[in-house]
């Protein structure tokens, strides 16, 4: 270990002025999120963008109502991998929550812990309209490239496939909390 390089940011590091090292990326970092940050912040810019408007980092259902009523188009229910909070939820018990307090306002995509076709399907049923799938695509590709992304795309299909033909399902529209059995505790 001692004679490794020094961690670094590439992506950051050179790129961005006074940015050197860690200690300097943590303070880079901490100057660019801006504290006062507000639904009304969302509100201003809802009013000046006319495009999609979709909030990435929504856990809580009082959270997707009061988005969907400033305007946004979708909501991404999201820890960010749970790296930021220790105890933040984990998206697949939230879900079904922001959907009852959004109803069908506004698009729900979950985001975070999705390794298999059958975690894309469990995600639909509780409420999830989409499903963001990062870490798989990330294995594949260090595996085997970009053949390995195509390969992940293949077997997520099939596990897909597998799981709606195991439930009596020929479709992702087919799919409800019908297919899910309450957990035994």
């Amino acid at each position: 270990m001692l004679r490794t390089k020094r961690r670094t940011f590439g992506n950051i590091a050179g790129h961005v002025s006074g940015v050197n090292d860690l200690a300097d990326l943590s303070a880079w970092t901490a100057q660019q999120l801006d504290p006062t940050l507000s639904w009304d912040s969302i509100r201003w810019l809802r009013d000046r963008w006319s495009g999609k408007l979709i909030i990435k980092g929504i856990l809580d259902p009082e959270d997707a109502y009061i988005a969907a009523q400033v305007g946004v188009d979708a909501v991404i229910v999201s820890n960010h991998g749970g790296r930021q909070l220790d105890c933040a939820p984990s998206t697949i018990s939230v879900v079904s929550e922001v959907a009852r307090a959004l109803g069908d306002r506004t698009e729900i995509f979950l985001d975070g812990g999705v390794r298999s076709g059958q975690d894309v399907l469990k995600a639909l049923c509780v409420g999830a309209d989409g499903v963001l799938i990062g870490r798989p695509f990330l294995y594949g590709l260090g595996a085997m490239g970009a053949q390995g992304v195509m390969r992940t795309l293949e077997i997520l299909q099939k596990e897909m496939d597998l799981t709606l033909a195991l439930c009596g399902r020929k479709s992702v529209a087919d799919v409800g909390r019908d297919m899910l059995m309450p957990a035994p505790f």
